[in-house]
């Protein structure tokens, strides 16, 4: 029991599609979008989801909603910007206004 009940969490961490698929929950909010931001923050100091930032260094871990804001809203897209001062580093994440996070730079073009 235990060992199913450990490959089940291992396989809810790993799965980044599902952990921020929202698209049957309507329109979030900038606040939730912000929320998401951070989540996916934190995950990016342990592995490279695939964005064009890469895996980040763990002084990315300690940043709270403080360090985020919402950058833009365009297109029906949201752009939020992650700051971290101790790195002198800002990134930005642009994901529909379903939560789905689409792109992570450090330009804000996208």
């Amino acid at each position: 029991m235990k060992k199913l009940i450990t490959a089940l969490f291992i396989t809810l961490m790993l799965s980044k599609s599902s952990a921020f698929a929202h698209s049957d929950h309507g329109n979030i909010s900038p606040k939730a979008a912000i929320e998401i931001a951070t989540k996916v923050t934190k995950q990016l100091t342990f592995k490279d989801l695939g964005f064009k930032v890469g895996k980040l260094s763990d002084t990315w871990k300690n940043l709270t909603t403080k360090n985020f804001k919402l950058h833009a809203t365009e297109a029906n897209r949201y752009v939020v910007s992650a700051k971290n001062v101790s790195g002198n580093k800002t990134i930005y994440f642009l994901m529909t206004m379903s939560g789905d996070v689409l792109k992570v730079n450090s330009e804000a073009k996208f």
